[in-house]
């Protein structure tokens, strides 16, 4: 260790054994006063309580490493720095992938909402395993949808920080590429739940979305049942057996998202349709 780095330590060290000293003078005297002299306030700290600390610390600081444990050190840093370039390099690997995905949707029409200029949370839950098909059934976890669904979302994302108790919007699910669609229907084929892929969803065209209200953290409010599932209690105007928060939060984003020009269906509370949702055509991407 060379003497810079030596002084390096017991800089630090004296720094942190300072900051300890002045937390204990604090304790000791009222907030507000002061030593009248600086030897007052070494009185009163009575450093000899601290010497044995302080030595030790000078000991670690000044402590000599062997050849062995300096190049053990060294091999250490080396295989840290190694890591970071890898995390690095496969960072910049998973964002131009994005990229390349982002201008093959945009092609289509589709955008990613990522880009809109509202607070939205992601929650996209057929990219995990927490959905009614028990696994992922997409490799990304973006949002797409065409671009007048997308400024429509937007609009209904400002009209809910408006309303009399503010929210925010979390997606679960957006546009959907066919091979998940007949994934969903092989698992629960039941019309009004689960769109036929035969004649496809509007999830497929990009024209629908899935959502439910937040807080300011993305943390999910209280609705009528958690997203995808089957019951009663999931219809868009269920009301029994359902409590009155559920109801004022599933109500306060039907109202936003008619607002913005979405319609409801009946029996899913958290899924809503574009206008002219139909004009659109079945776009099939993988993702």
């Amino acid at each position: 260790m060379s003497k810079y780095s030596v002084y390096l330590v017991l800089f630090i060290a004296v720094f942190i054994v300072g900051l300890y000293l002045t937390q204990e003078y604090t304790n000791i005297k009222p907030t507000g006063s002061a030593p009248a002299r600086l030897s007052d306030f070494f009185a009163e700290l009575k450093l000899e309580r601290y010497a044995p600390n302080l030595k030790q610390l000078t000991q670690i600081a000044t402590k000599q490493i062997s050849p062995q444990e300096e190049e053990k050190l060294k091999i250490k840093q080396e295989q840290e720095r190694l890591a970071q370039e890898q995390a690095r390099a496969k960072a910049e690997q998973i964002r131009l992938e994005q990229e390349k995905r982002d201008k093959i949707f945009k092609e289509k029409g589709l955008v990613n909402v990522e880009s809109l200029p509202v607070k939205l949370f992601l929650d996209i839950r057929y990219a995990t395993e927490n959905n009614f098909a028990g696994k992922k059934l997409y490799t990304s976890d973006k949002c797409y949808l065409q671009k007048d669904t997308a400024d429509a979302l937007t609009k209904a994302a400002q009209y809910a920080t408006q309303e009399e108790t503010p929210f925010y919007l979390c997606l679960y699910d957006c546009y959907r590429p066919l091979s998940a669609q007949q994934a969903l229907w092989d698992i629960h084929p039941v019309p009004g739940q689960v769109a036929n892929p035969k004649t496809g969803s509007n999830h497929n065209r990009g024209t629908a979305v899935d959502l439910g209200p937040c807080d300011q953290q993305g943390y999910p409010l209280p609705t009528p049942t958690p997203f995808d599932d089957f019951s009663e209690n999931a219809y868009a105007y269920a009301k029994e057996g359902i409590s009155p928060e559920a109801i004022r939060n599933r109500s306060a984003l039907q109202k936003v998202m008619r607002k913005a020009g979405f319609t409801t269906i009946r029996k899913e509370w958290w899924h809503f349709n574009y206008k002219n949702a139909k004009n659109y055509p079945i776009v099939d991407l993988e993702f």
